[in-house]
């Protein structure tokens, strides 16, 4: 009987978890709508697809700590599109990817950085990115 108490309980801790995970992302959400000036008009969130491709981008990506990014060339690249990455934070951050123009998202960088002191932007080709780390310089650069 314990171990069958015990299995429930680890059950209902792991749904507990995942439901605050998905409160926390929704008030992350809710906070960019309001503080961020036409977010409903500029940008959107990813969808499944779009975020296994992310996921899967990311997983190819240099980090020499957490966060961080070993940048070895630099690629000169006009943006369009991109998806914004927060690579530190909490785990609900690492969960959103919104997606908008890169002017855009670079005109709003400082209701970014709030959030964390390392972003990236992926660009829709899933070729080039753009690094800020944590003293706001920006990297560019593409996957090898």
């Amino acid at each position: 009987m314990d171990d069958n108490l015990k299995e429930l309980l680890a059950q209902k801790k792991a749904q507990l978890k995942e439901k605050q995970k998905s409160a926390d992302i929704q008030r992350y959400k809710d906070h960019f709508m309001k503080n961020i000036e036409q977010f409903s008009r500029k940008y959107r969130y990813a969808d499944e697809v779009e975020t296994r491709k992310i996921e899967t981008f990311l997983s190819k990506l240099n980090f020499v700590r957490p966060g961080q990014l070993s940048i070895q060339e630099v690629c000169p690249y006009p943006h369009g599109n991109v998806y914004l990455c927060f690579l530190m934070g909490t785990d609900a951050l690492f969960e959103i990817y919104v997606f908008g123009k890169y002017s855009d998202i670079m005109s709003d960088y400082d209701a970014w950085e709030v959030f964390s002191p390392y972003l990236l932007l992926v660009d829709e080709d899933f070729i080039h990115y753009t690094y800020f780390n944590d003293n706001g310089e920006v990297m560019e650069s593409q996957v090898p």
